[in-house]
């Protein structure tokens, strides 16, 4: 389920969290992506599936935002499955959440996903 948080939400590593990949999926809304169904299955975590883009490269992709076309499914918002490391202690500006990650942003200005049992809000 898709969450968007109020401007200047910030949460803070709990625990460490190495990202798994270094060069996953980026597509743009519109673009065609291929399913896995099999490689799909691989996952505990509810509302994400492995998708590979256009150019090649794969990555878990929140299936809320694929809709069927015929037989290719299409993102419908832009869309990058890189993530961030977490240390404990660190902050981010968390920008949304979808199916158990929160999008944020460090304080070097990257951007990318996070586990949500990773972080926890922060108490400013």
């Amino acid at each position: 389920m898709f969450l968007q948080f109020p401007p200047h939400t910030n949460v803070v590593g709990r625990i460490r969290y190495e990202r798994p990949y270094e060069d996953p999926i980026s597509v743009r809304a519109g673009d065609a992506v291929q399913l896995d169904e099999e490689e799909s299955k691989s996952t505990d975590i509810v509302g994400w599936v492995w998708c590979r883009g256009p150019d090649g490269r794969k990555g878990w992709t929140p299936e809320a935002w694929l809709e069927r076309c015929g037989d290719d499914w299409i993102i419908q918002r832009d869309f990058s499955a890189l993530e961030l490391n977490v240390e404990p202690g660190d902050r981010f500006l968390a920008h949304f959440a979808e199916s158990g990650f929160l999008f944020v942003e460090n304080a070097h200005g990257e951007k990318g996903w996070v586990p949500d049992g990773a972080v926890e809000l922060a108490v400013t």
